[in-house]
């Protein structure tokens, strides 16, 4: 492009009657590039009718991609899963109250140790008969369903059995959400309290009672039930590599007597009944503890999905009580045997005296 004229001004005249007339004045400038306009597009001329709706649009893909990966929407074609919390009802779940179920079969199942069923005696299946004698009518129209540590939560909740009779503590965490089933459990007012107590080697019995690991404690090995209040009680009070978990209390045993052990946890009323624990102390082998390490309410246990039931175990619990305080005894003659009258499945129809009357139980504490 030719250079200008700079800084000069030029005008431009013109008239037709002969007079000057200024038509055009401009002023001459330095050159400068010239840029050359382009077209303006439509999406830029109207580019806000196209930032919502993509917008929308975005937002609605993600909440359908989030919703699908959590299993909410299930893509067509595949099966729906949802993960629960709890496990899923035994196949053979029956929705009738647990009063129903148990007068129509005849007998009400307890779950019992292996112990207590094998002595064909104690307190826990007195506690068993007199539900029965309560439930059904006849103190004798019950069966025994062995459990073990590991099962017996399980076994409850899946109505295998119908209650729990194998010296349970009750604990929060059992009432809102047992470990296993993930599920809570309703218990019965105390029938007794027991209690931990520390049994084995003497030096190290007392290592144990005194919280000792140092020393001539260094070497000191606890076996105690896995998943019991003593588990719990030792995990809060010894590192972990003090300790050794078994199935069960006679594995307990069997580690002391092998020496894989040298101190254990029982309650402090299983000791007695229990020869070989007995016969250990007796002669020497062994030594019991002086203290007794937690005081625990034991109680029968049912689930938390039958609130009646419950309430008719614990109500069968508070009549042992008066019977107790009162100094009331079995008494053949008064002990109502109503089995062939249940029709109703009424409460009212029950008679908590039979508790009582129908069994002789030792005293509750």
């Amino acid at each position: 492009m030719a250079r200008s004229l700079v800084g000069s001004l030029a005008n431009v005249f013109a008239g037709s009657d002969g007079t000057d007339e200024v038509l055009i004045s401009a002023t001459l400038v330095e050159e400068a590039e010239v840029v050359m306009a382009e077209p303006v597009g439509l999406l830029e001329q109207k580019w806000k009718l196209f930032v919502l709706p993509t917008c929308i649009t975005l937002t609605l893909l993600a909440v359908l991609l989030s919703l699908t990966l959590t299993g909410i929407i299930t893509p067509k074609g595949k099966e729906e899963f949802m993960e629960t919390s709890e496990p899923s009802s035994s196949p053979t779940f029956d929705p009738r109250p647990t009063l129903e179920i148990v007068q129509e079969r005849g007998y009400i199942r307890c779950g019992l140790f292996r112990g207590t069923w094998n002595a064909g005696e104690g307190f826990n299946l007195d506690l068993c008969r007199a539900v029965a004698a309560v439930v059904v009518g006849n103190p004798d129209s019950f069966k025994g369903v062995l459990v073990t540590n590991s099962n017996r939560w399980q076994l409850l909740h899946d109505k295998t059995i119908d209650l729990l009779v194998a010296g349970d503590t009750h604990t929060i965490e059992r009432e809102v959400r047992e470990g296993s089933t993930r599920s809570g459990f309703t218990f019965s007012s105390p029938y007794t309290y027991d209690g931990m107590i520390y049994y084995g080697n003497e030096a190290y019995v007392q290592c144990a009672e005194e919280h000792k690991r140092y020393d001539e404690c260094s070497d000191l090995l606890i076996c105690a039930v896995e998943g019991t209040t003593h588990h719990a009680f030792l995990a809060r009070t010894f590192p972990f590599d003090h300790i050794k978990l078994v199935p069960t209390y006679e594995d307990v045993s069997e580690m002391l007597l092998n020496q894989s052990c040298n101190a254990g946890t029982y309650d402090k009323s299983f000791i007695p009944s229990v020869e070989s624990l007995r016969n250990g102390i007796d002669d020497g082998t062994y030594a019991l503890g002086h203290k007794m390490m937690t005081k625990e309410p034991l109680a029968i246990v049912t689930r938390n999905t039958d609130q009646e039931f419950s309430d008719i175990i614990n109500w069968v619990v508070q009549a042992l009580y008066f019977g107790e305080e009162q100094g009331l005894t079995k008494n053949e003659t008064l002990c109502q045997n109503y089995t062939k009258n249940l029709t109703s499945h009424d409460v009212s129809e029950l008679d908590f005296m039979n508790a009582i009357l129908c069994r002789q139980l030792r005293q509750l504490n």
